[in-house]
């Protein structure tokens, strides 16, 4: 795992783990500082991650997308430290198996994404990979993404905006309303508006049968 960030092996590689959960912490400290020469260095805000950023220059960043600090505090910490490092390995930790957020996270800078229940081996190839310079999704979120642009899999009246993909990806991880508004940073109203539009445009008859239809829609069936 030896890239143009490394330094020598006496030297531990720095992992910074922008996370507000403890448990997530202590296991990658568990997985992967036994495994490799590393120090795991561990964050609970995107302001804090930008800062230790900015005085131990890490040779990898780990980020969850959705901190209790702000609902929107990972996506925008990968746009800022890709803006101003090209080069920093980034990889996304999130428990939400969203293609829409995934996309957004990969479209903002990130190398990679991870869901947090995957195990130890994954994780390993996972860093192994963004440290080298490469990519890595997990492979059933790579597909959904992947399908999510392939033209000609769903007819016009069911394309959806960006607001309402964004909307319908937090449907069909079984989030409450007031749930999806907190995260996307909008009214419960909005979000009760979009339903109501979600399931005229792909002809859901209730709440659990868009998320049928919403599962289906980022599958590209």
């Amino acid at each position: 795992m030896m890239n143009s960030r490394s330094r020598p092996d006496a030297q531990p590689r720095r992992i910074v783990v922008v996370d507000d959960h403890p448990v997530v912490i202590e296991g990658w400290r568990s997985i992967v500082e036994t495994r490799v020469n590393c120090e795991v260095i561990p964050v609970i805000s995107a302001l804090e991650g930008w800062k230790i950023w900015r005085t131990r220059r890490p040779d990898l960043m780990v980020i969850d997308l959705q901190l209790a600090d702000n609902k929107t505090a990972g996506i925008k910490l990968i746009d800022r430290l890709r803006l101003l490092d090209p080069t920093l390995p980034i990889l996304v930790f999130s428990m939400h198996r969203s293609p829409v957020l995934a996309r957004r996270a990969l479209h903002a800078g990130a190398n990679g994404v991870l869901n947090k229940d995957a195990p130890a081996s994954e994780i390993m190839t996972a860093l192994d990979e963004v440290l080298r310079g490469g990519h890595y999704v997990e492979s059933r979120l790579a597909t959904q993404i992947a399908l999510m642009n392939v033209p000609g899999k769903r007819s016009t009246s069911t394309r959806l905006t960006a607001r309402e993909e964004e909307i319908l990806g937090l449907i069909t991880e079984g989030l409450a309303y007031r749930e999806i508004a907190d995260r996307a940073c909008i009214s419960y109203k909005t979000v009760s508006n979009v339903s109501l539009v979600l399931r005229e445009k792909l002809g859901a008859n209730s709440l659990a049968d868009l998320v049928v239809k919403g599962i289906r829609y980022f599958e590209g069936i």
